[in-house]
């Protein structure tokens, strides 16, 4: 049985979601609800759970402000928000679990899914500074993306992002100073976040930074910084000679 509690301070939200859990989740069960960030805080230091349902804004802060107040973080975290799409950038960049509002329930029970498949029940702190780091940016383009790879997650700064290489189901980043990092997520996963950022698929094997890119052959062989190399697919050849053009 998965131990959950619902922070949020809504009530009627709160309702809602143990209502939804209840007849929809039948191995998790709702052990205590909280509507501020002073409440939740003892609520889960009593009852010690394993998932936290958490709303970003809380009537006395935020749900940061909650998360700070604890030494370890040794329980899920699924945020549960009416945010914006900037909001939900934020969390796709930052590998966190999230349900927006109105909760859908299959989105419910796919993100309860997640938490079931998970080994341990900790998230790590670094998914939820670059969430929330991501959260405030006042840039288009958020700084951060947290990459999940065997030992754990990574937290990048896109910019030293070099290219994406397709590895099976897996993406090989070729980052500066000659760093790679394999994460378990395939290359369609990181398309459109990284287009955003003058990233474009030129190969159904790669995905490049065009601001990385140094030269091209006829050949079709893309040049990038410290001597990564790119194919450049016919079908991307066009895009791709016309994007470079404008650099």
């Amino acid at each position: 049985m998965i131990r959950s509690i619902i922070v949020d301070d809504e009530k009627p939200s709160r309702e809602v979601l143990s209502n939804y859990i209840k007849e929809y989740c039948t191995d998790v069960e709702v052990v205590g609800t909280a509507g501020s960030v002073k409440s939740a805080f003892r609520t889960i230091k009593k009852h010690q759970p394993d998932l936290v349902f958490l709303d970003i804004e809380l009537g006395d802060g935020k749900g940061f402000d909650l998360l700070n107040l604890f030494n370890k973080i040794d329980f899920r975290i699924i945020f549960v928000t009416a945010y914006s799409e900037h909001a939900v950038r934020a969390f796709r960049y930052s590998a966190v679990d999230y349900l927006l509002k109105p909760v859908k329930i299959d989105e419910l029970k796919e993100a309860i899914e997640k938490v079931r498949n998970l080994s341990g029940t900790a998230v790590r702190s670094e998914n939820l500074t670059a969430f929330f780091n991501n959260l405030n940016s006042t840039t288009k383009g958020l700084p951060t993306l947290v990459i999940p790879h065997i030992k754990g997650y990574e937290v990048l700064k896109i910019s030293d992002i070099i290219m994406c290489k397709a590895d099976g189901y897996c993406t090989n980043f070729h980052l500066t100073s000659n760093r790679k990092i394999v994460s378990s997520k395939n290359l369609k996963q990181y398309e459109d976040i990284l287009a955003e950022h003058n990233f474009m698929r030129v190969h159904h094997s790669y995905i490049i930074n065009m601001n990385h890119v140094t030269s091209y052959s006829r050949q079709g062989e893309i040049s990038l910084i410290d001597d990564n190399k790119a194919s450049l697919g016919d079908n991307y050849k066009d895009l791709f000679v016309a994007k470079l053009s404008r650099k």
